[in-house]
């Protein structure tokens, strides 16, 4: 085989090569490239664009003025419910203590936070909540206003709540169960769907974690 031939043959190789090379880097890049859809699963939702939170304005267990500053600089889980509910919400706040519970294992708690919000501010009041949320864990926050600012906040949230009559002394509130992820900008990026498990829920947020650092 002649020199000039060789030469050609061997750059033909080459370029192939880097063709090749080109290739499988593009695949890697694309196989692991995380995206909104990919974040999406049967226990996790996010939405396409963080939704803002208006300013608004509640009261804590303490009796402390609570408000959308309050959000900042922390991931929040937000759960709608009521201290009466005889289901949903102990399900829910176990689920979430749990979680917590991972979290505290790893120390990487210190930028999370857990708010209940009452959709029952008439027999709600901060002592009541104090006591139930304090029961899953001391710092998880109880959170209750007038109906008209749960209300506006629970539509901003996605979230829906009505009052059911059992008889002339007792109701109950039907409401939504899904757990709200609030950004440390305070917007809401999405929620976990039940049914819980608190594993999945610390995966499905590191993920998310990771993605918002990164965009």
């Amino acid at each position: 085989m002649d020199t000039k031939r060789l030469k050609i043959i061997m750059s033909l190789l080459a370029g192939i090569s880097v063709l090749t090379g080109g290739l499988l880097v593009y695949l890697f890049i694309t196989a692991n490239q995380v995206t909104i859809e990919s974040l999406r699963n049967d226990s996790f939702f996010v939405y396409d664009a963080p939704i803002e939170i208006d300013e608004f304005s509640l009261t804590d267990h303490n009796n402390e003025p609570f408000n959308r500053g309050a959000l900042e600089d922390k991931w929040t889980l937000v759960f709608f419910g009521y201290t009466f509910c005889p289901d949903i919400c102990p399900i829910t706040m176990a689920a979430i203590k749990q979680f917590y519970d991972l979290l505290e294992d790893n120390g990487l708690e210190s930028d999370v936070q857990v708010a209940m919000i009452s959709v029952d501010p008439n027999r709600d009041t901060p002592e009541k909540l104090a006591q139930y949320v304090g029961f899953f864990n001391p710092e998880f926050i109880g959170l209750t206003g007038d109906y008209n600012n749960l209300y506006t906040m629970a539509r901003k949230m996605n979230v829906a709540f009505s009052y059911l009559r059992v008889d002339d002394d007792n109701y109950l509130v039907t409401h939504n169960g899904e757990i709200m992820l609030i950004d440390p900008q305070g917007n809401n990026v999405g929620f976990f769907k039940a049914p819980y498990g608190p594993q999945l829920m610390l995966d499905n947020f590191h993920a998310f974690k990771k993605f918002s650092a990164k965009n």
